[in-house]
């Protein structure tokens, strides 16, 4: 069978990364490739391939394009969507999908519209790790929740200078960078909560926040941010057990503890690679929606990052308009 033929549009840090896994996988290739400067994407292409155009309507609609990655910064994520939904083309959208719920909504109202196939980059929900923390969950094997606790706390304004951290009309801030990740996982295992806390250190943006979902019977907290080292983990308490996840997000182990003794779920899979099989998959299948990441999960996260930023005072410039 041939390759699942890929776009890139935008060819920045992130692309690399998912590029680096694409190129190894056995049922994808990267065969068009854009970015606003054309250097970098002729950089881009002579290592990962594609052909790169002069326009981002020619490499959507380029010969051999089955599916449109768009992985430009957040705030340009609905523009170009919406560019390859204009060109039938499916669409795997980095996260954050876009900057609140109400875009997000009419994004994928439009692809509905149109029939075409719209998902969120969610990579951590592509992957059998969490999808084992799923299953040990929802089989009751550390009985009824007592609490959770998570982090994702990595000092990225000590190591980076990207204007896209802190700048407000790029979507700047730890919630919509890291937290997302937090916020997705309390959502994929326990759903929406009744109510949501927040205390956040603000600047022009969020630099870190303290967030708890309260759930009928327990909490989950998440500490959240990009200036500090103080975590990176996902774990849940029950009457029966405990499940740790390291490294949550992008995980390839996951520990479940229980009387009966300790099991170690361990995965070698090639994560962004696992995401983007998937979906060529669903889209091949003939799917106009993500069902490993589905547009009511998309829009359910984006309405409760809607509230954490609502409690932070945190309003983007396009929410003005």
């Amino acid at each position: 069978m041939t390759k699942f033929g890929w776009a890139y549009i935008g060819c920045g840090g992130i692309a690399h990364t998912t590029a680096k896994e694409l190129v190894e996988t056995e049922d994808n290739q990267i065969v068009a490739v854009w970015n606003r400067t054309r250097s970098k994407a002729e950089d881009f292409a002579n290592t990962y391939g594609g052909t790169v155009y002069d326009t981002p309507e020619e490499a959507i609609s380029a010969a051999g394009v089955e599916g449109v990655y768009v992985n430009v910064n957040g705030d340009q994520h609905a523009h170009f969507t919406k560019l390859a939904i204009d060109l039938n083309k499916p669409v795997l959208c980095e996260k954050p999908f876009t900057f609140n719920e109400k875009e997000t909504k009419e994004l994928f109202n439009y692809a509905k519209e149109k029939g075409v196939y719209v998902s969120e980059a969610m990579w951590t929900w592509h992957n059998d790790t969490a999808l084992q923390v799923k299953k040990w969950v929802n089989s009751g094997v550390i009985g009824d929740i007592k609490s959770v606790d998570s982090a994702f706390a990595v000092p990225l304004l000590k190591h980076s200078d990207n204007p896209r951290l802190t700048t407000l009309d790029m979507l700047g801030g730890a919630l919509m960078d890291l937290g997302i990740y937090n916020v997705r996982y309390c959502y994929e295992l326990f759903g929406k909560p009744e109510s949501i806390e927040v205390d956040a250190v603000m600047k022009e943006v969020d630099h870190e926040e303290d967030v708890t979902f309260h759930y009928p019977s327990f909490k989950a907290h998440m500490h959240i941010s990009m200036v500090n080292e103080n975590g990176h983990y996902f774990e849940i308490k029950g009457s029966k057990g405990t499940i740790s996840v390291p490294q949550f997000h992008m995980a390839k182990k996951a520990i479940l503890k229980t009387n009966e003794g300790e099991e170690v779920y361990t995965t070698d899979d090639l994560l962004y690679g696992k995401q983007f099989s998937n979906v060529a998959a669903e889209i091949r299948s003939g799917k106009t929606e993500g069902e490993k990441i589905s547009a009511k999960s998309t829009i359910d996260v984006m309405a409760l990052l809607d509230e954490c930023r609502k409690q932070m005072g945190l309003v983007y410039p396009k929410e003005l308009k």
